[in-house]
């Protein structure tokens, strides 16, 4: 078992595997862009297995995970039940850019958004206002959401406690 102090394996394309307890955690997480990942219906001990199998640390506030769970490869303890909190303790543990990657994953699928190459293709998916003030638009190739870059970027940043970019 290790954690960022340790481990030097780590592979610098980070990738998470939350449980049930820092669900939030995640969305922040992939609102920065990264590889969140977690499954409600599915035990803890199945989300272990699968961190371990896909090479993913495993972020959890569970203090007796070593107690009644398998060994996890990768794990980060958070200390905290305040999401924004936790976002700053990984962030700080993994040395982690907040804005390198922000907004580039599907909030609700967990996948790389597309860039929207012809604007008109989108032009029914958005409100008509939002159409005419962007020009920029990125899709979900799983579930085809439609996002860009408006007002909630500040609103966003500002409630995860980061600057604006």
């Amino acid at each position: 078992m290790s954690t960022p102090e340790n481990d030097t394996s780590m592979n610098p394309a980070l990738r998470f595997m939350v449980d049930h307890m820092v669900i939030k955690l995640g969305k922040h997480s992939r609102i920065l862009g990264f590889d969140a990942d977690w499954d409600l219906p599915i035990r803890t001990h199945e989300l272990i297995v699968r961190a371990n199998r896909e090479h993913r640390v495993f972020l959890t506030r569970n203090t007796k995970l070593l107690d009644e769970y398998p060994a996890v490869d990768h794990v980060f303890w958070l200390d905290t039940t305040h999401p924004v909190e936790q976002l700053q303790r990984v962030i700080a543990a993994y040395d982690i850019d907040p804005h390198a990657r922000m907004f580039t994953r599907c909030i609700r699928c967990n996948v790389e958004l597309l860039p929207v190459e012809d604007k008109a293709t989108i032009r029914q998916h958005v409100h008509p206002n939002v159409y005419k003030r962007h020009d920029q638009f990125f899709t979900c190739p799983n579930c085809g959401t439609v996002f860009w870059k408006g007002t909630h970027v500040a609103n966003t940043c500002r409630k995860l406690d980061l600057e604006t970019p």
